[in-house]
Formats: C-alpha cells, structure tokens, sequence
C-alpha cells in the first residue's frame, strides 16, 4: 500500500465582487444554462482573493470577459456568501457595487447562454445561480 498524501492546502478567497447595473428599475443579469436545460440567472461578478483590490478585480474582469468599460460607483448591497461546501462552509462577505458604463453592448463568455434585464421583483422568482444566492439575504447600504 501506498502512504497517504496529506491534503494540499486550498486558497480560499476572501470575497465576492459583484457589478450592479441599473436601467429605470430593471438591473442586468447574465443567463446560464445548465446540463438539464434549466435557466438560471447570475449577476457578473468574481472572487477576491486576500491583498487584491476588488474594485481593479471587477473592473478587469468586466473589461475581460464582458467586454465592458464600466465605471465602478459605490457600494449598494452587502451579504454574505458560502465560498466552501455545504459540509464545510467558508462565509465570505459580499460587496455588490454600482456600475454605469456608456453603451451596454456585452460579449458573452461561453458559459453564459445570454444576458437579460429584470426588475428587483422578478428577479426573485427566477431560479438564481450558486453566486447570486446570496441576493435573497441582502442588505442595502
């Protein structure tokens, strides 16, 4: 028999950064859809590991994979979010910035099937993603 390996540690981020953009009540949303065929919605949004800046974090993430040259506002929303497992939960704080940009014209990466504006209610009786879950416990600032 083999010796056993002792487990690698894993770098957990730190937190979670998500963009809010707003248009007249609706804010915007990417679709994702998943090996069954349901849809779900996800706000854009990226992990901050620990030293990082999290508004520079968003802004090359937006830039990068959304094709978006945003400006990033203040703090709207916070909560919390469980970047572990459900066996090993790991609650990392979660800071939702506004975010205006001059002309909404996004590329999607291939693990968005589309994007979509919703109002604050309708967004609620949408299936959400893992890392928009935490919307449902937000708080305004």
């Amino acid at each position: 028999m083999g010796t056993r390996k002792p487990p690698r540690p894993t770098i957990l981020p730190s937190a979670l950064v998500c963009a809010l953009f707003e248009d007249n009540g609706r804010y915007f949303f990417l679709e994702k859809t998943d090996l069954a065929g349901k849809i779900q919605i996800e706000l854009p949004c990226v992990l901050v590991n620990e030293g990082e800046d999290p508004v520079s974090s968003l802004s090359n993430y937006l830039r990068s994979s959304l094709s978006l040259d945003a400006q990033i506002h203040l703090i709207s929303l916070r909560g919390s979010f469980n970047a572990g497992t459900r066996k090993r939960r790991h609650m990392i704080p979660v800071l939702a910035f506004k975010c205006t940009v001059k002309r909404m014209s996004v590329k999607l990466p291939a693990a968005y099937s589309g994007s979509l504006w919703l109002s604050a209610e309708a967004s609620f009786e949408q299936k959400m993603g893992r890392n928009t879950e935490w919307l449902m416990r937000a708080e305004k600032v």
